[in-house]
């Protein structure tokens, strides 16, 4: 389906897009990034009461043992976020990133089944932009200011 005015809108959308896809990375790093330090940080603040009662509940554990994992858990996502920021193994931390999102997806999904919440498929989301990292990487090799 075109209009009138399409073939102009789609050329200027095109330059603006050559032209700054080399930001591309650093969006993605430093959205993750605030994600995984946001989760973290809350779970570290609320004494971990609410992520260990997700554990518990999804892994059938004890509410000490589901507490420890929780803590362990949420200073990984503060580590995840810091190394993002500052650029230091962001491949690795990427990788990292996917496959925790990846593994409560999975989790969730097994536990609860097919659901049309979005909090759910919002952990696949966050998988896909973990993955992009890791194989973008940091984007430092891509960050050179276009030619004009």
């Amino acid at each position: 389906i075109t209009y009138p005015g399409y073939n102009k809108t789609m050329s200027f959308l095109d330059r603006i897009a050559e032209k700054s896809q080399f930001i591309a990375p650093y969006v993605l790093r430093f959205g993750l990034a605030i994600v995984f330090l946001l989760f973290g940080f809350h779970k570290l603040r609320a004494h971990g009461s609410q992520g260990a009662a997700e554990v518990q509940l999804l892994f059938h554990l004890g509410l000490g043992t589901a507490a420890a994992i929780n803590y362990y858990v949420s200073l990984l996502e503060v580590a995840i976020g810091i190394f993002l920021v500052t650029g230091w193994k962001v491949r690795l931390a990427g990788l990292i990133a996917s496959g925790m999102t990846f593994f409560i997806f999975a989790s969730y999904f097994i536990q609860k089944g097919f659901s049309i919440s979005p909090d759910l498929y919002r952990d696949l989301g966050l998988s896909a932009m973990g993955l992009a990292i890791f194989l973008i990487g940091n984007g430092k090799k891509e960050a050179a200011i276009p030619q004009q």
